[in-house]
């Protein structure tokens, strides 16, 4: 019996850092490279325009949707909970990318409580499923049924392999960074997800460029579906002339909202 081996040649990583817009120094992610994927949390004082600038500089775009967590963490604005009628689900989400422009995906901020619930993650798909976009499911729980619930109705969907940066420590990053590698050579993809962390994006800058020498490419998170599940995905074409009056970003009005970075 032929076995198929991945070779290492073919790996490709995704990096997904979450948690863009509340801090100002979170623009350091744009010094990180264009394949790097930038996951935005809406209504927050530096989110839509990081997600403009990043998107002008060719990073992919993801909407960071706040969602109800077992340590009753603070959510935020266009946080979703318990008890949401679908209509609520739909307001809340349509609000969200109204304000995260050039959202390709989505993926859960927080949420151990409510991924583990499966008709909000019906209700939730649906949406996504609407608009054309793809989910990474975080796993911030184990117990998530959100990756099944997208698969369940036939969005791109994708699941969280390693998370990068709990503890920030260099010995620590350099650990999580190796395991996700590992994965990528082993079985051809990982998704790693960090946070715009200072010791984070210090450590991204060093450690990314070894990429190459162990043969893994640095990819959006759309790379890694199918070629028939990014044909599903909506293009987006945004007018050119608008493109080139846009400002340099700058911290916008909203409130803080008091919304855990965690």
């Amino acid at each position: 019996m032929l076995l198929w081996v991945h070779t290492a040649t073919a790996a490709e990583l995704t990096l997904i850092i979450d948690d863009v817009g509340y801090r100002q120094t979170d623009k350091g992610v744009l010094a990180l490279p264009a394949a790097t994927t930038l996951s935005v949390l809406p209504h927050t004082p530096w989110g839509r325009q990081l997600a403009i600038a990043g998107w002008r500089q060719g990073n992919e775009i993801m909407l960071h949707l706040p969602m109800l967590a077992d340590g009753g963490n603070a959510l935020g604005p266009s946080a979703l909970v318990g008890g949401m009628t679908p209509w609520e689900v739909q307001v809340t989400i349509k609000r969200a990318l109204a304000d995260i422009p050039f959202a390709r995906g989505i993926n859960n901020h927080m949420g151990s409580t409510l991924t583990r619930q499966r008709p909000m993650m019906d209700a939730v798909m649906a949406e996504v499923a609407h608009r054309d976009l793809y989910f990474v499911d975080s796993l911030t729980t184990p117990d998530s049924v959100a990756y099944d619930a997208a698969v369940a109705q036939g969005i791109p969907a994708l699941k969280r392999h390693v998370f990068l940066d709990n503890e920030t420590e260099e010995v620590d990053l350099q650990q999580q960074f190796d395991q996700a590698v590992t994965i990528a050579r082993r079985y051809g993809r990982a998704v790693l997800i960090g946070h715009p962390y200072p010791e984070t994006l210090t450590f991204l800058e060093q450690a990314l460029p070894t990429l190459d020498g162990q043969g893994v490419t640095l990819v959006p998170a759309s790379a890694l579906l199918s070629d028939q599940q990014r044909a599903q995905l909506r293009p987006l074409k945004p007018p050119t002339a608008f493109l080139h009056k846009l400002p340099t970003p700058q911290p916008s009005q909203a409130s803080l909202g008091g919304a855990s970075l965690h």
